[in-house]
């Protein structure tokens, strides 16, 4: 059975796309069977797995409309499998909210297929809306980057306000595996004095803080922009590095 993780954070522009591409690409590399769930509108995810390709076959919108199965709405890439995304599901967030079930949509799909897969990964837009909310009903766990950045504190306290409330209406196993401080530049004084910060900030908020910090790399821009694998392409270069210790230490936590 497939652990899952959402790849979360109510701030946007902090690498959570690129976070989830890689995590993938990390497991992958590993020789695990991944999927990735697109459901942030914007589709960057899609992008990377489908080389920027217009796709036109079924995609999450079908999905959580529950026209198609999801095993039907699987594309299989060079890159790797994917639900891919799509502009239309923006016109469903407020829809679905409101529906029966519509938050949970995700979650009765994904068994449908999660003994297929070791790993099922999912991203999400940067709101609290009906999609990381189907994203966080689904999950096992949770991976929430942050940027080295003093504002990008700013709602945290309110987005693990909204984790616990959805635990406790329906999936009280959701388990927050860390915050994950990416595009780190060591060079900078407010990067080095967030990273000093988070932990007595990680104690207050009783969250775990990873160990492993997202390095600013040009290989990991190059790759994502280029829609190649960094493990396949850059495997020696610091951005492949630290995902790796990202990965290990996901693996510890959850094994």
């Amino acid at each position: 059975m497939a652990y899952k993780i959402v790849v979360a954070n109510q701030k946007g522009g902090v690498a959570k796309t690129t976070t989830a591409v890689n995590i993938a690409d990390a497991l992958m590399y590993m020789n695990n069977r991944v999927l990735l769930i697109d459901l942030d509108p914007q589709s960057n995810s899609t992008s990377v797995f489908t080389a920027g390709e217009v796709i036109n076959e079924n995609n999450v919108v079908d999905v959580v409309l529950e026209r198609n199965s999801i095993e039907e709405c699987i594309l299989h890439t060079e890159f790797g499998d994917i639900v891919p995304s799509n502009r239309e599901l923006s016109d469903w967030d407020s829809k679905l909210i409101q529906a029966p079930g519509g938050t949970k949509r995700i979650k009765k799909a994904v068994k449908m297929i999660e003994d297929n897969y070791d790993y099922i990964i999912m991203d999400t837009p940067p709101n609290v809306g009906a999609f990381m909310r189907n994203a966080l009903f689904a999950a096992d766990g949770i991976i929430t980057p942050l940027q080295a950045k003093r504002f990008a504190l700013d709602g945290l306290s309110d987005f693990l306000d909204t984790v616990s409330a959805l635990k406790e209406d329906g999936n009280e196993n959701l388990d927050i595996l860390g915050v994950l401080l990416t595009m780190y530049d060591q060079r900078n004084k407010q990067d080095r004095e967030v990273k000093e910060a988070l932990p007595a900030i990680g104690e207050n908020l009783n969250i775990r803080i990873f160990d492993t910090k997202i390095r600013v790399c040009q290989d990991i821009e190059n790759a994502i922009a280029n829609s190649k694998s960094l493990f396949r392409t850059k495997p020696n270069s610091n951005g492949a590095n630290d995902y790796a210790d990202l990965i290990l230490e996901v693996l510890k936590i959850i094994e």
